[in-house]
C-alpha cells in the first residue's frame, strides 16, 4: 500500500475501529444487562413514586396531583394511571392498553415499547389492578448518534468524512513532493534552471528547506555543467588554428621529404582530418547542448532530406557492398533542415560503418499517430544490451577501440539525439531480431 491517501484513510478506519471496541467493551462489563432488557430500574421506581404520589392527593386537590404525573421538563415522560382501560388519572396515551397488558404478562410488572416516542408501563405494587403508563417526549435527534437503527447511516457518513478528510490531507501533503519531482524531472531531462522554492508557498518549513537545497544543488549543477561546455568550445577553438598551422607545415614539409618518408606524412594528415572533423563535431554538439527548443522553423520534407543522404552513404559504401536502401512515405515537420539533416546522416553513416560487407542498410520514413518516425536498420554485429541507452553519450566505446578502428569519432549519436531532442523528438536504439542495430528517430508531424 504505497498510496499515502490509503494510508491516512486506513489508519483513521483503524483507529475509530479501535474506539468502537473499547466503547463495545466498557459498556458490557460496566453496564448490567438488565438494563437492556427493559425499563431501568430507577425509571420504572420513579414512574410508580410519582403514580402512587397523585393516587395519595386528597380529593379536593385534584390539580395538584395532575401536576405530579405532568413532566417537569422535556427530558421528562408524562405519566397516566389506568386501571385496565380504564383511565384513573392524567390524560389518555395511545396504545396505553396494549404496553399495559404487556407489563402485566412480564414477571417484572414492567415494559418498554421505543418507536417515535418511548411508552412505559408500570404495574403498581400497592395495586396491581392499576398501572402506570409513561409517554416519552419525541424522540431526540441526537438519537441518530446512539441509536442501533441509524449504525448504517453512521457508518456512511464516517466513511465519507473520513474519505474526504485523508484525501484533502494526502493532497496537502503530497503537492509539495509534486513539485519535487516535477523538478527532479526536469533536471533528469537537462533543464537544469528549474527552481522549485516559489512553488512549494504554504508547505511545511521541512520542505521548504528540502526545497532551497535542491535550487541550491542545480544552480550548483548548472555552473559547473556550464563551465564544462564553455571550456570545450573554447578549447576545440582553441585548437582549430594550430591544426591549421600543423596542415600547412605539412604541405610544405611534403615537397622537400623523400619519398620514403610519404606514408608517414600520409598518416600524419589522415590523423590531422580526423582530428580536425573530430573538433567540428564538438562544437556542433556545443552549440546543440547550449541551444533552446526549436518551437518553429522551416517545413521539412523528411522524404526528400532521406534520399540525398541514402546517395552519399551508397558512395561511401560501395567499397564493401554495402548498399542503403529508402522506404520513403510523404512526412513533413517544422525545424532546422540542416539540423535535421545532420542528424539523420550521422546514425546513416553509422549504419553503413558498421554493418557487414555486401549487406543492405534499411532506412524507412513514414508517419504513424501524428509522428514522423525514421528507421535506420544496419546488419553489424549490434550494441550489448547494457549499452543501448549510453551510445548517445559522447565518446562512449561498447569495446575498446571500437569506433577508432571503424573511422568514427564517437560524437555523432550524441549530437543527433541532442538535436532530436531540440525538435521535441526522441531517439531509441535496439537490437534488431535476426541481428544488426535499429535506431529508431521520432518527430512531431508538422500541423
Amino acid at each position: 500500500m504505497k498510496s499515502l491517501f490509503l494510508r491516512l484513510l486506513v489508519s483513521m478506519w483503524g483507529t475509530m475501529v479501535v474506539i468502537l471496541g473499547l466503547f463495545a467493551v466498557i459498556y458490557a462489563v460496566a453496564i448490567p444487562k438488565d438494563l437492556n432488557e427493559g425499563p431501568r430500574p430507577f425509571l420504572v421506581r420513579m414512574l410508580t413514586l410519582r403514580a402512587e404520589a397523585a393516587l395519595r392527593c386528597p380529593a379536593g386537590a385534584g390539580g395538584s396531583c395532575a401536576e405530579v404525573l405532568e413532566p417537569v421538563d422535556s427530558r421528562d415522560d408524562r405519566v397516566s394511571v389506568y386501571r385496565g382501560e380504564e383511565l384513573v388519572l392524567g390524560r389518555p396515551i395511545a396504545g396505553a392498553a396494549a404496553i399495559q397488558a404487556e407489563a402485566r404478562s412480564k414477571p417484572g410488572g414492567a415494559a418498554l415499547r421505543s418507536d417515535d416516542v418511548d411508552l412505559t408501563a408500570v404495574v403498581l405494587p400497592s395495586d396491581p389492578s392499576l398501572a402506570a403508563v409513561a409517554v416519552g417526549p419525541v424522540r431526540s435527534p441526537w438519537h441518530f448518534i446512539i441509536g442501533l437503527d441509524t449504525l448504517p447511516y453512521r457508518l456512511g457518513v464516517i466513511i465519507l468524512v473520513t474519505g474526504a478528510v485523508s484525501f484533502a490531507l494526502a493532497r496537502w501533503l503530497t503537492r509539495p513532493l509534486g513539485v519535487l519531482r516535477g523538478a527532479t524531472r526536469k533536471m533528469a531531462d537537462g533543464d537544469l534552471t528549474v527552481r522549485v522554492s516559489p512553488e512549494l508557498g504554504d508547505a511545511d518549513g521541512e520542505t521548504i528547506a528540502l526545497g532551497r537545497d535542491m535550487d541550491a544543488m542545480a544552480e550548483r549543477i548548472n555552473d559547473l555543467v556550464e563551465s564544462h561546455r564553455r571550456l570545450l568550445r573554447d578549447v576545440s577553438h582553441e585548437l582549430r588554428s594550430p591544426l591549421a598551422r600543423l596542415a600547412i607545415s605539412l604541405e610544405l614539409v611534403r615537397r622537400k621529404a623523400p619519398a620514403d618518408v610519404s606514408p608517414a606524412l600520409d598518416r600524419i594528415e589522415r590523423e590531422t582530418e580526423r582530428l580536425n572533423a573530430m573538433i567540428g563535431e564538438l562544437l556542433v554538439l556545443s552549440r546543440l547542448e547550449s541551444a533552446g527548443a526549436i518551437e518553429s522553423g522551416e517545413p521539412v520534407d523528411l522524404a526528400g532530406l532521406v534520399e540525398p543522404i541514402a546517395e552519399d552513404a551508397n558512395l561511401e559504401g560501395e567499397d564493401k557492398g554495402i548498399r542503403v536502401e529508402v522506404h520513403a512515405t510523404p512526412c513533413r515537420v517544422r525545424g532546422d533542415a540542416e539540423m535535421l539533416r545532420r542528424a539523420v546522416e550521422n546514425v546513416v553513416r553509422n549504419a553503413v560503418r558498421y554493418s557487414e560487407p555486401g549487406a543492405t542498410v534499411d532506412v524507412r520514413v513514414t508517419a504513424v499517430d501524428g509522428v514522423a518516425q525514421i528507421r535506420v536498420r544496419d546488419r553489424g554485429p549490434g550494441v550489448p544490451a547494457e549499452s543501448l541507452d549510453r551510445i548517445f553519450e559522447p565518446f562512449y566505446r561498447v569495446e575498446t577501440d571500437r569506433a577508432r578502428s571503424q573511422g568514427g569519432t564517437g560524437i555523432g549519436l550524441a549530437i543527433t539525439q541532442r538535436a532530436v531532442r531540440l525538435h521535441g523528438g526522441t531517439v531509441e536504439a535496439r537490437n534488431a531480431d535476426g541481428g544488426g542495430l535499429e535506431l529508431l528517430l521520432t518527430l512531431p508531424l508538422a500541423s
